[in-house]
């Protein structure tokens, strides 16, 4: 059994902290990079390739609710793994894995069958006319044959570098990438596949990136060994694991909702070339994320492990890195899209009108995000410390309680353009939400941690006392 996880008890933290980041954001940078070859191939499809990526805008919420119920195991079990590797409980932390596998096959089944009967009545719910219907329709009916390969590549990875192997779970997603790249231009233009040529090079490149993820997983060099053959269900983590996974799953299938209702509204409000422009905006947010995620994804594994170690000293200095890494990296990249505004809408389109709406939105929409890391750095420590309700409470806040009831009221008042003005208002509440609630429970957990744990000692019962408090704050 290999123990890289032990590197995040003892190495230096900034020198740990950029060998986590790099790799994650290498990882981000190219999963980035072939979402966005998936849309910029599409917008140049010949005489429809404005339609054709309009349609597939229109299918973002359905994908965004698969990739969420990737989240019971990415964003519940990973953490929770991190957290009993640094007690030295290899058995749970299998139990942990072997839990969220299951849950994420069962899931995948179950979500493919269902989403398959409904997606005509969902596509037009979502703002599907007739002629961009086809093109939504082609894309989803493929790309939803491969739900298992999007669950298990996306909710499989983060077991990867939750047990310090960033560079291993960097190469999961550049296998995926890489094969999308190139099967992208033979699927949709050699084949003359279209937009079901782009579905369908999705899927095989998801489809290798889990191969390789369980090859590793099931491997000796993994600190803990998954067992694909043998999966089951530990009863006592299934709730752990469903609301840690709960509030990543809100987040995520929020997302899907907004979409809906920004695409219904600029239906109504404006026309198609809104929601190919809003098909952009969310395009250029996965950009804004990349190095913030990076940061998120890469220091949580660190801090999960030294809090379920007990190490009050190390946890209260990654907490000040997390913190400060992401709101830096926050105002860096949203300054560069919104100076940059029409260079990166051109990217993806090359209709000037497309291009002049598309760089007008941008400004807008960024405006009030320049801080949007600190939110993201408040879920990661949520999850790391197995404050559940609290990622919810932000989640459910910035999207559903704020977001959503601007995006239906203010188009009333300001036309088009009203839909628009409801992101930066709801960002600027959630930043400042997300900063109250990050400093309430941090002093909670400063207060409750032992200054001092004995070390060398991973069963002994006053440790798993101690481990079991944490998890009690989700119920």
């Amino acid at each position: 059994m290999d123990h890289s996880d032990k590197r995040f008890a003892t190495e230096s933290l900034n020198k740990l902290i950029f060998s986590m980041v790099l790799p994650t954001l290498m990882a981000q940078l190219i999963n980035a990079l072939y979402n966005i070859v998936d849309r910029v191939y599409i917008g140049k499809i010949a005489g429809e390739g404005e339609l054709a990526l309009t349609g597939i805008g229109i299918t973002f919420p359905i994908l965004q609710i698969i990739v969420a119920l990737s989240a019971f195991a990415a964003s519940g079990g990973a953490p929770l793994l991190s957290r009993y590797l640094g007690k030295n409980d290899y058995q749970s932390a299998k139990d942990i894995m072997q839990t969220s596998s299951t849950l994420m096959i069962l899931l995948s089944i179950l979500s493919m069958f269902i989403l398959y009967i409904a997606k005509t009545p969902l596509l037009y719910l979502f703002g599907a006319s007739d002629v961009t219907f086809s093109y939504a329709n082609d894309y989803l009916s493929i790309y939803l044959v491969g739900t298992v390969f999007v669950l298990l590549s996306i909710g499989l990875n983060p077991f990867i570098s939750g047990q310090g192997n960033a560079t291993v779970a960097m190469l999961s997603i550049f296998i995926g990438a890489i094969s999308n790249i190139i099967l992208d231009p033979i699927f949709i233009f050699k084949l003359n596949m279209g937009v079901k040529g782009a579905a369908l090079a999705t899927i095989v490149s998801q489809g290798l990136s889990a191969i390789w993820i369980i090859c590793y997983l099931s491997s000796k060099r993994s600190v803990i060994k998954l067992n694909i053959f043998q999966l089951a269900i530990r009863k006592d983590f299934i709730k752990i694991i469903f609301m840690l996974g709960l509030s990543s799953f809100f987040m995520q299938s929020t997302n899907s909702l907004v979409n809906i209702v920004f695409n219904a509204s600029f239906k109504y409000y404006g026309n198609d070339l809104y929601i190919a422009a809003l098909t952009i905006l969310l395009s250029l947010t996965t950009i804004q994320f990349i190095p913030i995620e990076a940061f998120r994804q890469g220091i949580v594994p660190i801090l999960a492990y030294n809090y379920g170690a007990g190490n009050k000293t190390r946890v209260m200095k990654i907490l000040k890195l997390l913190f400060g890494y992401t709101a830096i990296t926050s105002v860096i990249s949203t300054t560069l899209i919104i100076g940059f505004s029409n260079e990166f809408v051109r990217i993806f389109t090359s209709s000037e009108e497309l291009v002049t709406l598309g760089s007008q939105l941008t400004i807008i929409f960024f405006a009030g995000s320049i801080l949007i890391g600190l939110i993201m750095a408040a879920q990661g420590t949520f999850m790391a410390f197995g404050f559940a309700k609290c990622s919810i409470f932000i989640a459910l806040l910035r999207k559903i309680v704020v977001l959503i009831p601007l995006i239906l009221i203010l188009p009333k008042y300001f036309g088009v353009i009203g839909i628009i003005y409801a992101q930066p208002i709801a960002d600027i509440v959630a930043v400042s939400a997300a900063i109250i609630t990050s400093i309430i429970v941090i002093k909670h957990v400063n207060k409750s941690m032992p200054d001092e744990i004995e070390k060398n000692e991973p069963t002994a019962k006053k440790d798993r006392k101690y481990s079991i408090r944490p998890i009690r704050q989700l119920h």
